[in-house]
């Protein structure tokens, strides 16, 4: 019966949320603009409780290159470009921020976590030039499944597969599988095989 009723409310949660998830994709298709995705992904990361949960869900699944309907997603948390992918059993964070990135099955975002769009996301190369004129170079960072990413962890660079990145991180090189690694930058401290 429970199973039965969260269904219910999920595909309840999921239609209402519908005319924003497909307003954000028209209009990323259509003008290739991601202010309509911007707005409502930042209105669907302040609904409170668990019916906040269900939107924001349903909301990325409709939206996102890949999100699957079991990724959870806490209050705050925000995913900034339209073309991340999420993979099953997913979960993010309170105010976790996720840039363009992939993310496998099975990995947990702490809360306040960064997964940045690569190091190197703003260009800084002319310097007589106005920052904001300057075109940004975004690259996907790989998060691999079964990883864990502690609190406050900034993400830049690759994360190996059944990886640990330890609380306030800074994760600028990639990290190879199964490693537990600390510290700012990160090094590894120990391999966990």
């Amino acid at each position: 019966m429970r199973v039965v009723a969260k269904n219910i409310i999920t595909g309840i949660v999921y239609l209402l949320v519908l005319p924003t998830g497909l307003a954000a994709r028209l209009c990323h298709l259509l003008f290739d603009s991601r202010c309509v995705f911007d707005f409502f992904a930042q209105l669907h990361a302040f609904a409170p409780g668990l019916p906040g949960r269900y939107a924001r869900r349903a909301y990325y699944n409709q939206t996102l290159a890949r999100s699957p309907m079991d990724v959870d997603f806490a209050f705050g948390s925000l995913v900034t470009k339209i073309r991340t992918t999420f993979g099953h059993r997913v979960y993010v964070g309170l105010y976790s921020s996720v840039g363009l990135a992939h993310v496998g099955d099975d990995t947990v975002l702490a809360n306040y976590v960064s997964i940045l769009s690569g190091s190197h996301q703003h260009n800084f190369e002319n310097p007589d030039q106005p920052i904001f004129s300057l075109v940004d170079e975004f690259a996907e960072v790989h998060i691999g499944t079964g990883c864990f990413i502690g609190e406050k962890a900034t993400v830049m660079a690759d994360v190996g597969d059944k990886t640990i990145v330890g609380a306030g991180t800074m994760v600028v090189r990639d990290i190879p599988d199964y490693e537990v690694a600390v510290g700012n930058p990160a090094r590894v401290v120990k391999h966990r095989r």
